[in-house]
């Protein structure tokens, strides 16, 4: 993993462009983004500069090894997505600085996406956070297209709307990242959502995705019940070991369900009983001698998702 600098504020600078719509942004330090629409666009001149500590009139600037300028300042041509990095160079070669200009593809309506997938076929979210408890902690997973699995994340920006400090870490193999609210106070009431937009670089295409405004208690969702244990038709269990405590201040509402063996704890067939309890001890007045015992945990007190089934198999000969 590695961390995502998130303290930087997002300086947008547009640049008139005459009769065209183009316009240009600086995403962070070094990185310019030209945002047109594709559909139209077909050339765009773009500035360039070396920056003021460095006014040797032998600059040279370079590109995929090839020369496409001199000075302190120029103006390179970019077409469609064939932006590029473009570094600037002294005398005898030594390296000086560098810019990165990027497209993005900003259609007047909206469109489709090329780098991300929806989690869901009935609505559009790209990405989808959850929390384990109140710590400030939350897991965000996005699903690359399979044509774009080497696109990579190139910033992130979190905060709430009243301002907070939120670092986030993208996990290792780029389908997720943690993120991490460090003026969270698990016992304190959230006044403030959530904003999160991730930014995907694939070659020198950029993509925006943000998220719906969220708080914690919104996405919270327990991992799954552990320890489950029967004695006779008294089942009991533990809460999640990573759940917020006490647990008189975040208690948990528990769903539990008997199915047939071998039918999933999703399914609505062949279903024995099912019920809903604060409790962590149930019993299951049953004919049956094989059966699934499933449960599952939520928070008791907000309306936010439920964990994963936990199950445990009851074969009794």
């Amino acid at each position: 993993m590695y961390m995502l600098l998130l303290s930087v504020l997002h300086v947008v600078l547009r640049v008139a462009s005459g009769s065209h719509h183009e316009t240009i942004e600086t995403l962070m330090p070094n990185v310019l983004v030209l945002n047109v629409d594709l559909k139209d666009f077909i050339e765009r001149d773009v500035d360039l500069s070396c920056g003021d500590a460095y006014q040797d009139p032998d600059i040279t600037w370079m590109k995929s090894g090839r020369r496409v300028g001199v000075g302190n300042k120029i103006t390179v041509k970019v077409e469609e997505m064939l932006a590029g990095n473009y570094s600037c160079h002294g005398r005898d070669g030594v390296y000086l600085n560098h810019t990165l200009v990027l497209v993005q593809d900003r259609q007047p309506h909206g469109g489709p996406r090329r780098i991300l997938e929806s989690h869901d076929k009935d609505k559009i979210e790209y990405i989808r956070c959850f929390a384990r408890n109140y710590s400030g902690v939350f897991h965000c997973s996005w699903k690359k297209n399979v044509h774009w699995t080497s696109a990579s994340v190139i910033l992130v920006q979190a905060a709430r709307f009243s301002g907070s400090n939120i670092s986030c870490y993208v996990d290792g193999d780029g389908a997720g990242m943690i993120c991490q609210d460090l003026d969270s106070c698990p016992f304190g009431e959230e006044v403030s959502r959530i904003n999160l937009t991730v930014y995907f670089r694939k070659n020198y295409l950029l993509e925006e995705y943000t998220t719906t405004p969220f708080l914690i208690r919104e996405i919270v969702r327990p991992d799954r019940v552990h320890s489950i244990e029967v004695n006779g038709d008294k089942f009991h269990w533990k809460a999640p070991m990573t759940w917020s405590s006490p647990c008189s201040y975040f208690p948990l509402l528990f769903q539990v369900k008997a199915v047939d063996c071998g039918e999933s704890c999703d399914s609505d067939r062949e279903v024995i009983m099912k019920a809903v309890t604060m409790n962590h001890t149930f019993d299951i007045l049953s004919y049956e001698d094989r059966y699934r015992f499933c449960i599952q945990a939520k928070d008791e007190l907000v309306d936010s998702p439920w964990s994963q089934w936990a199950y445990f198999e009851l074969n009794e000969e």
